[in-house]
């Protein structure tokens, strides 16, 4: 009798385990560009308060298994600055408030300290942006809740007029339940 139920609990089991489908995790890498253009003229202040959204996650790919991504992992945030203008001394001091797409206000800031703008311009290569580990799961966890990011820049030049181009590259990568 026991080898008997055994034999049925297995083969239940097996008829179980055979119907479901079969899925496997996939990661989708993509890289997300937001641009700041700061343009402050002689008469203009000194400061910077602007607000931009990276929404723009959901690519054709992502589009056909976007009900099945079960969390974003980030890999970077970087930024480079573009359009100097003019070639003289200026730093930029502020911040880069981040919030989910719907947010209203920063729930991760990152602070630019004296950034050497013609120094950025001239150097060919991004500039990696460091967030501890409770910063990045609110950053993940704000790409899972709306499939984007807010971005909040404040903050301050030295000197006026000056031109110039925050560009802000989030890369992340989605992870996905599909079908095998």
């Amino acid at each position: 009798m026991k080898h008997a139920l055994g034999l049925f609990f297995l083969t239940v089991a097996l008829a179980l385990l055979t119907g479901c489908e079969k899925f496997n995790e996939k990661r989708f890498s993509t890289s997300i560009i937001h641009e700041f253009e700061i343009d402050i003229q002689t008469d203009g202040e000194l400061t910077v308060d602007m607000n931009g959204e990276l929404t723009s996650l959901i690519n054709a790919e992502l589009e056909k298994v976007k009900d099945e991504i079960k969390n974003y992992e980030l890999v970077s945030m970087t930024y480079k600055i573009w359009d100097f203008y003019p070639v003289a001394s200026n730093t930029f001091s502020g911040t880069l408030g981040i919030g989910n797409a719907n947010s209203t206000e920063a729930g991760v800031i990152y602070a630019y300290n004296d950034i050497d703008l013609q120094a950025g311009f001239a150097n060919a290569n991004q500039v990696n942006m460091s967030f501890n580990s409770q910063d990045i799961s609110r950053i993940q966890q704000y790409f899972l809740d709306t499939n984007g990011l807010k971005l909040y820049l404040t903050g301050a030049v030295s000197a006026k007029p000056v031109h110039f181009i925050l560009q802000v590259i989030v890369n992340i990568d989605a992870i996905a339940e599909v079908k095998k």
